[in-house]
């Protein structure tokens, strides 16, 4: 459970200060062409939009569950010990989330992705609803900026894992979308000193 932060709650400064990061895996899904999607009939875009967030949740881990929606977007934080503790590895993240903007499907509107492994403190300023904040899930966040329609971008840590995962299973591995993989270079993001190498798949 994410700790509550208010100050008026007793020794939370002290809860604070012995609060870790938990290293994790952080999801941005967003719908490509949101915006101009509204112009429809309101039943029609709300259907499309609900239809987009049946279809991450069953690309994405077993026991994971959207933190948040943000107006079309879901943020999901998947703890990396919780992806081990039920045998999945990020190999299957980055797949599913390669099925979500591969499907070709018209139910669905084309949806775009960005990834992060990193760490983030579970905190909460809403009293009993779980959330996550750290410099991953703004980096995430500004990624998901970056990806166009039927693209996953990701940061060099979590690439490096998706290549150890494939790696590791070996030759005849079912999971072709990683050679589909490529360095799109380095990019500048607000409130980051050091330039963010960026990987993209998709597109």
């Amino acid at each position: 459970m994410s700790l509550f932060f208010a100050p008026s709650e007793p020794d939370i400064e002290q809860k604070v200060r012995s609060l870790q990061l938990t290293p994790g895996y952080c999801v941005f899904v967003d719908i490509a062409g949101s915006t101009k999607m509204k112009d429809e009939a309101l039943y029609r875009w709300a259907s499309k939009i609900y239809n987009a967030f049946v279809k991450v949740q069953m690309f994405m881990p077993i026991g994971s569950f959207p933190l948040k929606s943000m107006g079309d977007a879901l943020l999901y934080f998947i703890p990396k010990k919780e992806l081990r503790d039920t045998r999945q590895v990020p190999l299957q993240l980055f797949a599913g989330l390669a099925s979500v903007v591969d499907d070709p499907d018209p139910v669905f509107p084309e949806q775009k992705a960005a990834v992060v492994s990193g760490a983030a403190y579970e905190l909460t300023f809403i009293r009993d609803r779980p959330d996550v904040y750290g410099k991953d899930v703004d980096l995430a966040a500004q990624l998901s900026s970056k990806a166009g329609s039927r693209e996953v971008v990701m940061n060099r840590a979590f690439y490096d894992e998706v290549v150890a995962d494939f790696n590791r299973i070996g030759p005849g591995a079912d999971f072709d979308e990683v050679s589909r993989i490529r360095c799109r270079g380095t990019v500048t993001l607000k409130g980051f000193d050091a330039p963010i190498e960026l990987f993209s798949y998709g597109r």
